[in-house]
């Protein structure tokens, strides 16, 4: 085998390497653009949380606090950032839902 024969074989080896690194770089670019897609669809897992209202003649009155992602809220209700929750559930005397149980998130036990 002559000098320019192992020197094709050796660009022929390294074309090969270089094609399966080029194949592997664009699944993992498929597989990151996947995973960020994901994270923007996803709602984040730390919790929010909400105020459910109720109409008290006329006007909406504070009813119960919720976790953001609690079903028994309904339709009417607004969001609250973390001070705002644990002040409702420890000084403003509103409730916290017994399903959802929003007081375990906020460390009011």
């Amino acid at each position: 085998m002559s000098r320019l024969d192992r020197l094709r074989s050796v660009r022929e080896w390294l074309a090969w390497q270089l094609r399966r690194t080029d194949d592997t770089i664009a699944e993992l670019e498929r597989q990151e653009a996947a995973t960020a897609r994901t994270a923007r669809t996803t709602p984040s897992s730390t919790p929010g949380w909400k105020l459910a209202l109720r109409r008290a003649g006329g006007r909406p009155t504070p009813d119960a606090v919720h976790t953001s992602d609690c079903g028994m809220a309904g339709k009417n209700t607004k969001p609250l950032p973390r001070e705002q929750a644990l002040r409702a559930i420890t000084e403003d005397g509103i409730t916290a839902c017994p399903y959802c149980r929003p007081d375990n998130d906020l460390g009011v036990l």
